[in-house]
């Protein structure tokens, strides 16, 4: 595989999940923009971390993770015929290996540079012990992803986005009121 093929998996994995966290994002907006009084009228500052839509956004963000847990292939992926799969056996890489390497995407400019040295192997696989190969149908039967393991990545994908959330919150001053 080339750098160039794998560069092209990432940018349109990365556009796609984006309008998908986006879909996830719009009802927290639409209610931080409700909250505005009319006619400039003092309204005291809620932060977002104390809105209940936020903790719905903050799903967009875990299925972003989990973009390749359903037998090592995304969206992308699957249009450009690649999987993701553990190093070792060759075997589609089980959910929670793909939220692993896809936490990596945070490093996304650092994920492109390594990717043109590796293109099949980047930081993330590297650390989650899997690889981008091109897709093999004779291995879809290998590695059904069960509902449980999907629900575990899913929900580990938001218990790390929570975490996050929870340290940059404390980590960020106060406005006033």
């Amino acid at each position: 595989m080339n750098a160039s093929t794998r560069l092209g998996s990432m940018l349109l994995d990365h556009f796609i999940m984006v309008m998908i966290c986006m879909i996830f994002f719009i009802p927290t907006t639409v209610t931080m923009f409700s909250s505005f009084a009319p006619g400039g009228e003092n309204v005291p500052w809620v932060p977002l971390q104390h809105r209940p839509m936020f903790y719905f956004s903050l799903l967009g963000f875990a299925i972003y993770f989990c973009k390749d847990s359903i037998n090592g292939r995304s969206i992308a992926k699957r249009i450009l015929k690649m999987q993701v799969v553990d190093n070792r056996t060759g075997r589609p890489a089980s959910p929670l290996q793909c939220v692993v390497r896809n936490l990596f995407c945070i490093l996304w400019p650092v994920e492109v540079l390594v990717t043109f040295g590796s293109p099949d192997r980047r930081i993330g696989d590297m650390v989650a012990g899997t690889r981008v190969d091109e897709f093999d149908p004779a291995n879809v039967a290998q590695g059904k992803s069960s509902l449980k393991m999907l629900i575990t990545g899913l929900l580990f994908a938001y218990g790390v986005i929570l975490l996050i959330t929870m340290v940059m919150a404390l980590l960020t001053p106060s406005l006033p009121a």
